[in-house]
């Protein structure tokens, strides 16, 4: 259930160490760059047998992201499968959920100005089922009578919703993002996007973070559900700003039903690093940090197996805290003042929901404080 980058490892697994490095906020390995020339112009595939499959109607250096996409499409109206192999052979990827193509498999294609070069590129969205997604890029090559292949970028975890793309610009420069679903389970939810930079080089990956997401405890505790907005920089700046709106409720213990709401907003400011070639987390510029972020988001960071749900690199607990990464810690110290009104209060259920609550958060110094002016106001 990972999202694999690039078609050549990867990725989209959650880690507070990976894109941009030490400040970034999602973990992927390092992808190898595919490309291909291309080298003669697409042939239209109704007119070739219906049996035929689609890699014998190409030169050995060309495929039409139009041919395939209709190949592919053509399986529900002919009902005869068409193979893909040669075709993955051809473009030097793996097949992974697509070496053959049944009727569950759907093709859509868009055009977007993702590179330098005049006209739009061409990107081939292939999905299957509800479960895999493989976006292929295409540009026109130099003398404009064949196709060149760029990359590609794989999802292939996609259990409640599929994933999708956008288009976004930093000063001037457009990116592909793509949003997938990074993980699950019972009152859990986690979505990541992912920036990539289109060019006669490949496809990029460049910067990644979690996009929105929820965690509900059960029976009690703090539910917890938060979501990313992207803003540009001003005009000549190579920056972006990720504003993440965090909405926090509380669930009461032992019949204890007091209701209590939180909304924090944080922004994580990144700036291009031209060496690097990617976004990177600066941290004099934002008021959250990485780890921060991914406490938010329920990723821990895995130095160690421990015990809990597993998906790639990342290990999702779903123990009596409720998926607890350091999440808690972090509402602590964001909502200090309030909490603190709450436990020099006379509220008696907001004061009893908080101290049952502090018993399952680290010891920070929030904590302390908080249980110094419980323990002097009753």
């Amino acid at each position: 259930m990972t999202a694999i980058i690039l078609g050549v490892t990867a990725v989209a697994v959650l880690n507070a160490l990976a894109f941009p490095d030490s400040n970034g906020v999602l973990s992927v390995q390092n992808p190898s760059i595919i490309s291909t020339s291309a080298a003669v112009p697409e042939r239209d595939l109704r007119s070739l047998p219906e049996s035929q499959s689609v890699e014998t109607q190409n030169t050995a250096n060309s495929i039409s992201p139009f041919e395939l996409a209709r190949s592919i499409n053509n399986v529900r109206r002919t009902k005869v499968d068409v193979s893909l192999k040669e075709t993955w052979q051809k473009l030097g990827v793996e097949p992974g959920s697509f070496e053959d193509c049944s009727n569950d498999c759907e093709a859509r294609v868009f055009r977007h100005e993702l590179s330098a070069h005049a006209g739009p590129e061409v990107v081939l969205k292939l999905t299957r089922f509800f479960d895999f997604c493989r976006y292929l890029v295409f540009a026109r090559d130099q003398d404009e009578r064949g196709w060149k292949f760029l990359g590609y970028v794989d999802h292939d975890f996609n259990k409640y919703e599929m994933a999708r793309h956008r288009i976004a610009s930093v000063n001037g420069k457009p990116f592909f993002i793509v949003r997938g679903q990074q993980g699950s389970g019972s009152g859990y939810a986690l979505y990541a996007e992912t920036w990539y930079d289109v060019g006669d080089n490949g496809v990029k990956p460049v910067l990644s973070y979690p996009s929105d997401g929820h965690t509900n405890p059960w029976p009690a505790g703090l539910a917890r559900s938060f979501k990313a907005s992207t803003i540009a920089g001003v005009a000549d700046s190579n920056r972006l700003t990720v504003q993440y709106t965090v909405s926090y409720d509380t669930a009461g213990y032992d019949n204890n039903n007091v209701k209590l709401a939180f909304i924090n907003r944080h922004r994580a400011s990144y700036k291009w690093d031209a060496a690097q070639g990617k976004f990177v987390l600066d941290p004099q510029q934002s008021d959250i940090s990485a780890d921060e972020i991914a406490a938010i988001a329920n990723i821990e960071s895995e130095d160690e197996p421990k015990e809990g749900t597993k998906i790639g690199e990342t290990t999702f607990y779903s123990s009596s805290k409720a998926f607890i990464g350091g999440g808690y810690e972090v509402f602590l110290k964001h909502n200090l003042p309030r909490l603190m009104t709450i436990a020099k209060g006379r509220t008696a259920k907001s004061k009893a929901w908080l101290r049952q609550f502090l018993t399952e958060c680290r010891d920070t110094d929030e904590k302390k404080a908080l249980l110094e002016a419980l323990g002097n106001y009753p």
